[in-house]
């Protein structure tokens, strides 16, 4: 069984893990180690949902010595932009409340560094409770409407003000020491409408890796193979082809759709890179190995739009096997 076999055997988790942005210094005091901790996400589908906009006020760490510690979620001005957060100026001023968190445009190697360098004693953390400010978080459609936005396990009660999404997630802390932890959301399986509403629900589904761990896949697709596969090719304004990059623990894997069950390990928007003039896509948070073992993965990119509630049939590229090391990136191109 490979890395990433017995990774996604225990590691798949129900649960969300955006932790708070804040200010921090360098390395920690006698006795304590500094975390930081990155968020990133599979994309959802594109032709309904233009944004993601989640608001979070602070995270409680728990340790086995230290018990509970408290982060304000207080990003500098900096640290706040259009790309990353949700927000109708192309600047933030400071002013509470910070912006919420696009969530939906992070992805491939664009992560957004949500605790930085938090002091932490050093030992074990055994779980991590994130906090949302309720009635804050919304999703924007494609049309230009907003629509609530709930998390049933995320949210406080009149009962329970300290009430939050808990991650049982254990981890080690060394004095004087740092750790670089990535958070994966997987949208398509947290995010679902009620029924007949305009209210989106969040269930959320996440993975949690230490970035020295981790790889990446990325690639440029050729515009004749999106206007095959019946993509949107770039006009002047959207960037967006409505096609995808999906890849698969192991090699010589059959492309397949995102229900319950796939071997999906993770996907990643193809969008025109303007800079370049070409299509490109990255799948990051990939489980590696080194240079003499790297992690098998196969890749392919299909443009049909995949309900993850659903078995489907998609039309795929054909397959490519990817070999990926920890903090490097494997070029596999379409």
């Amino acid at each position: 069984m490979t890395h990433v076999q017995k990774y996604l055997a225990y590691m798949l988790i129900t649960g969300i893990l955006l932790l708070a942005g804040c200010g921090g210094g360098g390395g920690g005091s006698a006795g304590s180690g500094t975390v930081t901790v990155s968020v990133t996400d599979m994309p959802i589908n594109e032709s309904d949902i233009a944004a993601v906009c989640i608001a979070f006020n602070r995270i409680t760490v728990h340790h086995t010595d230290g018990g509970n510690i408290v982060a304000p979620y207080s990003p500098s001005p900096a640290q706040v932009a259009p790309a990353t957060h949700c927000m109708d100026t192309p600047v933030w001023d400071g002013t509470s409340p910070v912006p919420p968190v696009r969530l939906d445009a992070l992805g491939g190697p664009v992560t957004l560094a949500l605790a930085e360098s938090i002091q932490v004693p050093e030992g074990r953390v055994t779980w991590v409770r994130l906090h949302l400010i309720p009635g804050e978080s919304y999703v924007e459609d494609n049309t230009g409407g907003q629509h609530t936005l709930i998390c049933p396990s995320c949210e406080p009660t009149d009962n329970n003000q300290e009430r939050g999404f808990k991650l049982n997630r254990t981890f080690e802390v060394a004095a004087d020491t740092h750790i670089g932890m990535t958070v994966d959301i997987d949208l398509r399986k947290s995010l679902t409408r009620q029924g007949g509403s305009d209210t989106y629900v969040l269930r959320p589904t996440a993975r949690m890796l230490p970035d020295e761990d981790l790889g990446t896949i990325a690639g440029q697709v050729d515009e004749s193979v999106i206007t095959s596969l019946g993509g949107t090719t770039y006009s002047g304004s959207d960037i967006d082809t409505g096609c995808a990059a999906y890849v698969y623990a192991g090699h010589d894997v059959t492309p397949d759709d995102y229900y319950d069950g796939s071997p999906v390990a993770n996907t990643a928007s193809v969008k025109y890179d303007t800079a370049t003039s070409a299509y490109r896509y990255a799948i990051g948070a990939l489980l590696g190995g080194t240079t003499s073992s790297p992690e098998p993965y196969t890749v392919a990119v299909t443009c049909d739009a995949d309900d993850p509630e659903a078995d489907e049939s998609l039309n795929f590229t054909a397959a490519q096997n990817a070999n990926v090391v920890a903090g490097q990136t494997e070029t596999a191109d379409f």
